[in-house]
């Protein structure tokens, strides 16, 4: 074991611009009996790559993603903890690390900046990267790191970092003198991140149910978002960060260092003006960005919802466009559900009211999938409803 090279590494992390380093013993985790649990709950949804035979045998195993691998180095990198309300009432609510750029690549420039420095400090050393990018457990790592705690919202909480962070891995087949995992966790008795969940994907603590997560839904889920999940979305329109900003621990987030993921301004944008974006539109306006991840389809799905839980009626009009000529079924069902919302809370005015309903009725009559001419049926039901 070369001397003072753990050390080493994690200075260089930290000049980097990393605001933690910690090295973790290669062992069986405890995380690894989490995560089988969690999938035999069937909690993991729609994302069946996690349960492959391959990933699950990766995720128990790293060795055999990096054979001779001796021990785990994990960063944390900051990401800005604030938030802006004049932007999100423009634009939507969109989570915290993905309102800036897309972290892969941030990420990607840091850690490999770092395996660089590891192969000068341990010459022959073969160091592997990740960051989101793998079949890696990733918080069982930094957790036996002793960069936090598992929180009862299945995220890793630190002491001086709160949970705004980003985690990275540096897989070395080399030996390096590990670090202390924390004695204990942190969150004692305190349930606000369980409370302060909308759609209760928090299941238990320590148990997320990701089909109910805010977060899943409007990133990872394909389909249409179940219709009673979605007044409890709110205008989150790419992720959620309601049970971090209940957590006590962030006040204690620093700021974060990298400019690339501070928020962007998107200045001109406006969240119903997102919806006249086709699809080379959306992936030039979010060239960079995490909200890619959604496909425009998701994100304008999203858009829907957005608008039609904040009962915006100058929308209404886009929203007619968008049902009446959306290319992506998706997009146009849940047009049509935010159609039905305005007309439900009475806030369209006797003009609006008669577009909605009219847009409404040739949907529902004349829409090639069946899916939108059903949402339209419904929401029409919901508008005749308020009218009677």
């Amino acid at each position: 074991m070369a001397a003072g090279a753990a050390s080493d590494i994690k200075a260089r992390a930290l000049a980097l611009g990393f605001e933690a380093a910690g090295v973790a013993a290669v062992g069986p985790l405890e995380a690894e009996e989490r995560y089988e649990a969690w999938l035999a709950a069937g909690y993991h949804g729609g994302m069946t790559w996690l349960e492959s035979a391959r990933h699950r045998a990766r995720r128990a195993d790293p060795t055999k993603i990096l054979p001779g691998l001796r021990s785990v180095v994990c960063v944390a990198l900051c990401h800005d903890p604030t938030r802006d309300d004049v932007r999100d009432h423009r634009l939507g609510r969109i989570a915290r690390y993905a309102a800036g750029g897309d972290y892969h690549d941030v990420m990607a420039d840091l850690l490999g900046a770092l395996a660089a420095s590891v192969r000068e400090i341990l010459p022959g050393s073969r160091p592997l990267w990740y960051s989101d990018t793998g079949a890696i457990l990733e918080r069982g790592w930094a957790e036996r790191a002793g960069l936090g705690w598992i929180g009862k919202h299945t995220g890793l909480l630190s002491q001086s970092l709160g949970s705004w962070f980003l985690l990275g891995e540096l897989l070395l087949d080399r030996p390096l003198d590990t670090d202390a995992p924390s004695p204990h966790e942190h969150c004692g008795t305190c349930l606000r991140c369980i409370e302060a969940c909308p759609t209760r994907a928090i299941v238990a603590p320590y148990r997320l149910d990701a089909r109910l997560c805010i977060s899943y839904l409007t990133i990872e889920h394909r389909g249409p978002i179940p219709s009673e999940v979605r007044p409890a979305i709110g205008d989150w329109v790419f992720g959620c960060d309601l049970c971090q900003e209940a957590c006590p621990w962030n006040r204690f987030a620093p700021e974060a260092r990298e400019a690339r993921l501070h928020a962007r301004a998107l200045d001109g944008w406006t969240l119903e003006g997102f919806l006249d974006l086709d699809e080379a539109g959306f992936r030039a306006l979010f060239a960079g960005s995490p909200i890619l991840r959604a496909s425009r389809g998701g994100f304008l799905r999203n858009v829907c919802v957005a608008l039609g839980n904040r009962g915006a009626a100058a929308a209404a009009p886009r929203l007619v466009r968008v049902l009446a000529g959306d290319p992506e079924a998706l997009v146009r069902g849940h047009a049509a559900w935010a159609l039905g919302e305005l007309g439900a809370r009475a806030q369209a005015g006797p003009t609006g009211y008669a577009a909605i309903t009219a847009a409404l009725e040739r949907a529902a009559g004349t829409d090639p999938a069946a899916d939108v001419r059903g949402e339209a049926a419904q929401a029409l039901e919901r508008v005749r409803a308020t009218l009677r």
